[in-house]
């Protein structure tokens, strides 16, 4: 394997945190996140299911396996150099119906989860900075001019963009 792509749900705070931590941690092969039902997605693998609100964690490698729910989650810390000892702990006999449990916990709550630890979805966070007012900036005779406008600055016009650089 030198490359996995994980397929995970944009909407849910918890799995938009898990993309986060796990794309934070040092890892044996490239990860690549892609929001599950999204055009990059269907574009990819048109051979999956592509739900408007995927229910389960997936996981492809570079060779076409897949992978889902808690075999996807075990690939994923396979995947990364300080958790693959767990991995193979996990994947064994002994502690796969744990690691099926609760992953399985973990996915039928996750709405509930994001909602109580305050986490934000990647979908969530984008609508908020899309709805964020254009930033302005501070004109030297103490005006204000919002993005794109146009300012009179010794005489000439210039754009707000124009004093960041």
């Amino acid at each position: 394997m030198r490359k996995i792509f994980v397929l995970y749900d944009a909407r849910c705070g918890v799995c938009s945190w898990l993309r986060t931590w796990i794309s934070a941690q040092p890892a044996y092969f490239a990860i690549e996140f892609i929001p599950a039902g999204s055009a990059r997605a269907r574009r990819l693998f048109p051979e999956l299911s592509h739900e408007e609100e995927p229910s389960e964690l997936v996981v492809i490698s570079d060779a076409g396996e897949v992978y889902f729910d808690d075999a996807a989650w075990i690939v994923c810390l396979y995947a990364l150099v300080d958790y693959r000892a767990w991995s193979f702990r996990l994947a064994r006999p002994a502690l796969r119906g744990l690691a099926r449990v609760a992953w399985e916990t973990l996915s039928k709550n996750r709405a509930s989860l994001s909602r109580l630890l305050a986490l934000a979805s990647d979908a969530e966070l984008a609508r908020r900075l899309e709805a964020q007012p254009a930033p302005s900036c501070a004109v030297e005779d103490g005006s204000r001019v919002r993005s794109g406008e146009v300012a009179r600055h010794h005489g000439r016009a210039t754009r707000a963009a124009d004093f960041l650089q």
